[in-house]
Parts: structure tokens; C-alpha cells; sequence
């Protein structure tokens, strides 16, 4: 069985993340990217705000009760798709990196080709 209580686990998982990011956050190679992993807290942060600010302005009047939903939906939608975006460019900038490590090798071109400059 598991001597430690499930929130001594939680805690401690936490606390892994936590230093895990500062490593990312003080690494002064930069070879690793910080913002994949940040992103998540964002991406959460930023619901909760725009869910905050919907509820607020459901209060506002017959307008705002039918608005806010809307505007939450709209939110909701773009903050998704901008995150897979940014997610997208850093996911590319990682299987790049390889390969700008590996020697170039360029195709011996005969005498005379085309793609030859003329002399």
C-alpha cells in the first residue's frame, strides 16, 4: 500500500513541475523551449478569465445575457485555435533543430548543367 496521503503525492508532483519549469525558465543555453510548457497554465488562466468576465457581464442587462455566452463561445474558439498555433510553430522549431545539426550534402553537378553559373 501507499504510506504517503494523496495530497503529500499531489503536492509533491506539483512541486516537480514547478522545479521542472524553473529549469527550463533558468537555462541560459537555450536549447530547450520554455513556452510548450507554460502554455497549459495560460491557456487555463485565460479561460478563467474570460469566464469570470462572461458571468460579470451576464449581469449587466438583457444584452449582456444574451452576448455573453456568445462572446465566451468566440473566445473560447479563438483562444484554442491561436495556442495549437503557437504550439504548432514551437513543434516544427523541434524537429527542425535536428536537422540543422546534420552536415549538408549537396549533389555534384556535372560540367555544363544548367544549374551551373556560366563562366
Amino acid at each position: 500500500m501507499n504510506a504517503e496521503p494523496p495530497s503529500s503525492s499531489a503536492l509533491s508532483s506539483l512541486w516537480q513541475q514547478i522545479r521542472a519549469v524553473l529549469d527550463l525558465v533558468l537555462d541560459l543555453s537555450f536549447k530547450r523551449f520554455v513556452t510548450p510548457h507554460l502554455l497549459r497554465m495560460l491557456y487555463v488562466l485565460s479561460l478563467l478569465a474570460a469566464l469570470f468576465y462572461a458571468v460579470s457581464w451576464m449581469f449587466t442587462g438583457l444584452l449582456g445575457f444574451v452576448m455573453a455566452p456568445v462572446a465566451l463561445l468566440f473566445y473560447l474558439i479563438i483562444a484554442r485555435v491561436t495556442v495549437e498555433l503557437i504550439l504548432a510553430i514551437f513543434r516544427i522549431a523541434e524537429h527542425l533543430a535536428p536537422m540543422a545539426d546534420e552536415p549538408v550534402v549537396r549533389p555534384v553537378s556535372k560540367r555544363g548543367s544548367f544549374t551551373e553559373p556560366m563562366r
